[in-house]
């Protein structure tokens, strides 16, 4: 499929149909030479390939394709039935061409003025740079028909690009020979340097990617490899001012978008252009309609949309795209200016205002960006998203301004948004906050903390160490978690503090993560929480919860961990925990223990621990066949009792992601490598993000479902590529990974990544894994992480340098001496020592 830019004066009629202004729609060729793009598997030799089918290789990769050249009268159809029956080809498709997104006649120059420019007075572009927006440290890349690389109002601005149709990356390769390329860049960033025109980001910087010809036309393959070379060369946002009018995507432009995706790029694209005169609105067509990019209308001077704009559910924001004056480039002038009208001057408006916010907010993930423009605009249209306007017309100030609020301190009561935000109040010394996270709501919730009287005295005798405080955010669900903290200079860590939450009957004490005077917990229920002295007195020396079995060590840790009961209890099998694995961040939400039992009934102790915690709900992990249903019916006599399973861990690691619920983020780990799930488990939980297990070498169908399902655009790896190999990685949204060469460098690997903020170490054996699991909740609500160690080898040395330098910090051991000698817990205590 040809891909172009629609551009004006086109003369090969027999390629292309010619729309209103002599703006052009893509069409497959019927007289150029046929093309195919083939995806071959690793090891294929494409000579072969060629050979075989008496064509020409046009072109090779990215990702594994190469491009065939064949005789005008093949037939198409038959040669890629052929070809996707050959061994070693995965897949065939005809290698469309795409038109430029521009709407009319834009050779002719015209005297540059800033005046022109009324798309920056619609956009209030003008109030997000009197906050300091300028997009410096941003690049955008253009991909289209290159940029003029001698242009006043880019050449400064501008890094190295790529040639995709000749695949040259020398000086002066991606130099225009149309104008529309250099045209887009101008509108995105050109300089603010009293010369021609202003971009809407003036201080980022553009790259330019030539992947269009003279005549505004591009190739599926050319397409895709400048999008993945802008990718792989520091592109944060990637600009596609270009059309097609297939709805659907082609694998090699879908797989290349996806990759610039998965790498944490921001891509825009015009929605494209149509006739109205002629024809019906004929929908957004590739890549516009991929969910992974913004699509984006075009709006006239009084910010309606252009009758020639392809509209669609697809369309997510509108902005000025009708006579917009830019820079441009001839054969005849050179370096100057013009008007063009098009959603190709749309798509850049967008990209110049997400390099705006992104300058402002460099640590921001892409879809913080992209939230603040959704919720940053003018709601025309329908209210609400609609197809016309998307979530509607930009508003550049506004979406700054939005922005800059989430680094705002509010006072309580306030509205926090999609974008997140901090609310505070105080009482007396004491400074109480609750943060959200981005994403952590819909909608806007109005959050209220207020001071309120104890509904009761603690239990066991502790006492209030600062007031108690009601957390309130009306009728909204938060999909992340949320954080509350105390301030108070009186807490020291002096003595052993805990916070409680009044669940309407009693109080529940969870632990916390105390430091520096500050005390803090991940939330997300509403209700009265308060800080007070723990409910015992034990504090330095080594604790060790220890019991004959994995079952009665986790009732241990239960009493330890929830001293005064908890509203739920998490049950899993002792001898088939994996089911368990992925259980300690549901377990830190429900604030509940994880207690272990065999698969056929309750030990007595474990049937005494559940009554002393006096649980309102059990949660069992696993099937009939991990806990049976005789174990279920059982508790329901006396509980209400809820089953998070599936036919296999991997299928339960997502049930139980689900019911988590949280969004935008997920760890990967390897099913059947527990030490690594293990030593992630503790920040995992604190941070909410869900825990997907898979097999070595593919990504699991349950795994990939559920990052779809929570909107997943951040993922950390846990473990080497012999353990999630980097066939894997590269189907994943912006991997991180976290790996050592063995099991327990990995699991150094992480502490030294996510460090334990409190002054406790949980020590588990690498070899017996229950305690460590059912341990890791304990070390998340207190701030901690689970140390896994050896015990029948040596400690890695990266290990034993790490655990040096964590002076001062106190061990608790799980499980007994049998799983976990005392000889190991001496040695790791003399190294804290």
């Amino acid at each position: 499929m040809v891909i172009g830019l629609i551009a004006a004066n086109f003369q090969a009629a027999p390629l292309l149909s010619t729309g209103r202004n002599g703006s052009v729609r893509s069409s497959v060729s019927q007289t150029a030479q046929a093309q195919i793009v083939v995806s071959l598997a690793p090891k294929t030799d494409a000579f072969e390939v060629a050979d075989r089918f008496k064509a020409v290789i046009m072109r090779r990769g990215p990702l594994n394709y190469v491009t065939l050249g064949f005789e005008n009268k093949i037939n198409v159809s038959k040669v890629i039935t052929a070809l996707k029956n050959t061994p070693g080809i995965l897949g065939a498709e005809e290698n469309c061409r795409h038109t430029l997104a521009v709407a009319t006649d834009s050779s002719i120059p015209q005297d540059p003025y800033y005046e022109d420019q009324w798309s920056i007075t619609n956009g209030d572009v003008q109030g997000a740079w009197g906050m300091g927006a300028t997009g410096q440290g941003v690049t955008i890349a253009v991909v289209d028909t290159g940029v003029d690389l001698d242009h006043p109002d880019l050449q400064d601005n501008l890094v190295p690009g790529y040639n995709a149709i000749t695949r040259s990356e020398v000086p002066g390769a991606c130099q225009d020979d149309n104008g529309h390329g250099t045209h887009v860049a101008g509108i995105a960033a050109a300089e603010r340097n009293d010369v021609g025109i202003v971009g809407v980001a003036y201080r980022a910087k553009i790259m330019p990617i030539k992947a269009m010809d003279s005549e505004g036309n591009g190739y599926n393959d050319a397409i895709a490899s400048g999008i993945v070379w802008a990718a792989d060369h520091g592109a944060k946002i990637i600009n596609l001012s270009l059309g097609s009018e297939n709805v659907t995507s082609s694998d090699i432009l879908q797989k290349s978008v996806t990759y610039a995706f998965n790498k944490g790029c921001l891509l825009v694209s015009a929605a494209g252009n149509y006739d109205p005169s002629t024809e019906e609105n004929p929908g957004i067509g590739y890549p516009a309609s991929d969910p992974q990019v913004i699509a984006v209308s075009a709006t006239d001077r009084n910010n309606t949309v252009a009758p020639y704009s392809i509209t669609g559910p697809e369309v997510s924001l509108a902005a000025p795209g009708d006579e917009i004056t830019s820079d441009w480039w001839s054969k005849t002038d050179g370096p100057g200016y013009a008007k063009a009208s098009g959603s190709s001057m749309a798509a850049p408006f967008v990209a110049g205002e997400a390099a705006l916010i992104w300058g402002q907010h460099p640590a921001w993930p892409r879809d913080q960006v992209v939230k603040a423009m959704e919720v940053g605009v003018k709601d025309l249209g329908t209210l609400g998203r609609d197809d016309s306007y998307g979530y509607g017309l930009v508003d550049v100030k506004l979406a700054v301004s939005l922005a800059n609020q989430v680094q705002e301190t509010l006072p309580s009561p306030a509205k926090v948004g999609p974008l997140g935000g901090n609310v505070q109040t105080s009482a007396g010394s004491t400074v109480f906050s609750l943060t959200a996270p981005f994403q952590a709501f819909d909608t806007s919730a109005n959050v209220v903390l207020q001071q309120v009287d104890p509904p009761a005295a603690l239990p066991g005798g502790a006492e209030f160490l600062t007031p108690v405080f009601d957390v309130t955010w009306g009728g909204e669900t938060p999909q992340e978690i949320l954080s509350l903290q105390w301030s108070n200079p009186s807490l020291n860590g002096d003595s052993p503090q805990s916070i409680y939450h009044w669940d309407g009957e009693r109080w529940i004490a969870l632990g916390g993560d105390f430091f520096d005077g500050k005390a803090q917990f991940g939330l997300y229920s509403p209700g009265i929480y308060a800080l007070g002295t723990a409910q015992n007195d034990e504090q330095g020396g080594t604790q060790r919860f220890a019991g004959a079995t994995a079952e009665e060590t986790a009732v241990q840790i239960s009493k330890a961990t929830f001293p005064t009961g908890a509203d739920t209890v998490i049950l899993a099998q002792v001898n088939h925990f994996q089911d368990a694995l992925a259980g300690a961040p549901l377990a830190y939400k429900l604030q509940a223990p994880i207690l272990l039992t065999s698969g056929s009934s309750l030990s007595p102790d474990v049937q005494e621990e559940i009554q002393r915690l006096a649980p309102k709900t059990i949660c069992l992990l696993g099937g009939p066949a991990a806990l049976s249903a005789a174990i279920e019916l059982e508790l329901q006599q006396t509980y209400t009792v809820k089953r998070l399973y599936g036919y296999t861990a991997e299928s339960t690691a997502r049930a139980i992601a689900e019911e988590l619920g949280t969004k935008g983020k997920a760890v990967i780990a390897n099913v059947n490598r527990f030490q690594d799930t293990l030593a992630i488990s503790a920040w995992a939980a604190r941070q909410g993000v869900p825990i997907l297990l898979t097999e070595a070498d593919a990504l699991s169908g349950d795994a990939q479902t559920t990052l779809k399902e929570l909107n997943v655009s951040d993922t950390l790896v846990i473990g080497g590529t012999a353990v999630v190999s980097s066939a894997i990685e590269d189907q994943l949204p912006l991997p991180r990974r976290i790996n050592g060469y063995t099991a327990y460098d990995t699991a150094a690997a992480v502490l030294q990544t996510y460090p334990p903020s409190s002054s406790k170490l949980e020590l588990a054996t690498g070899e017996n894994f229950p305690d460590a699991l059912t341990g890791a909740v304990r070390a998340a609500l207190q701030g901690s992480m689970v140390v896994l160690v050896p015990t029948r080898s040596e400690m890695p040395s990266n290990l034993t340098a790490l655990l040096g330098s964590w002076k001062g910090k106190q061990i608790e051991a799980l499980g007994g001496e049998a799983v976990l000698p005392d000889e190991v817990v001496q040695n790791v205590k003399a190294l804290l020592n």
